[in-house]
């Protein structure tokens, strides 16, 4: 299948972004510490991890990559979103993203500060953020994994990129197994959490498609 871009600097752009926010989305997950039983973050547990800010800052930094790239997708236009099904996977990525990066950043700024305080029992203001904190998380995860979901079942369906059979399927994999720790999490299956790891792959496979539509579009004028 021939993939044309409307705007080909918008999509090589687009592409870089996103594989530099899969690196640095994935190498920030790999050193996050496992989930413990829900969606609020333990004091103990950001007083304990050194790292917290500096691996939420990474993150962060990813994310905001992620709403660039999504934008800068839409913006290339051509067969990356001519069915309604690939815009929608970009609009929900670059928009879930922009909520979702509020997570990352109250993490990495304030809750890794507030963790000692707290863990000291004056656990008022620490409270209010965790709250905010998954507030954010419930506006823009389950928007940005419905769009990297469609994304990759997308590219299963009609190749939109060309990307290898196997690839898709394995897109496709870690996409719905990333859905699982938030599922855990609000439900009570907590033995669910633990396939938070499973976001490591999808945002490297995200970042790929990312590669993969800049050097798609490298040679296009």
């Amino acid at each position: 299948m021939a993939v044309d871009f409307r705007e080909p600097g918008a999509a090589r752009a687009g592409g870089y972004a996103l594989a530099l926010a899969g690196v640095l989305v994935a190498a920030g997950l790999a050193l996050h510490p496992l989930p413990s039983r829900g969606l609020f973050e333990q004091a103990s547990v950001l007083a304990s991890t050194p790292l917290w800010g500096p691996i939420h800052v990474a993150i962060a930094m990813g994310f905001t990559l992620c709403v660039l790239g999504g934008l800068l997708m839409l913006a290339a236009g051509g067969t990356l979103i001519r069915h309604w099904l690939n815009a929608f996977a970009w609009g929900a990525i670059a928009v879930g993203m922009i909520f979702f990066t509020g997570v990352a950043l109250i993490n990495g700024f304030v809750m890794h500060a507030l963790a000692p305080v707290a863990s000291a029992g004056d656990a008022v203001v620490y409270d209010a953020f965790n709250r905010l904190l998954v507030g954010f998380g419930w506006l823009g995860n389950p928007l940005f994994l419905a769009g990297l979901t469609t994304l990759a079942f997308m590219e299963v369906r009609t190749h939109t990129i060309s990307m290898s059979r196997e690839l898709a399927w394995f897109g496709l994999a870690v996409a719905l197994l990333s859905w699982l720790r938030g599922i855990g999490s609000a439900t009570g299956l907590y033995f669910l959490e633990p396939f938070v790891l499973a976001n490591i792959p999808a945002f490297l496979w995200l970042g790929w498609y990312g590669w993969r539509v800049a050097s798609l579009s490298a040679n296009r004028r």
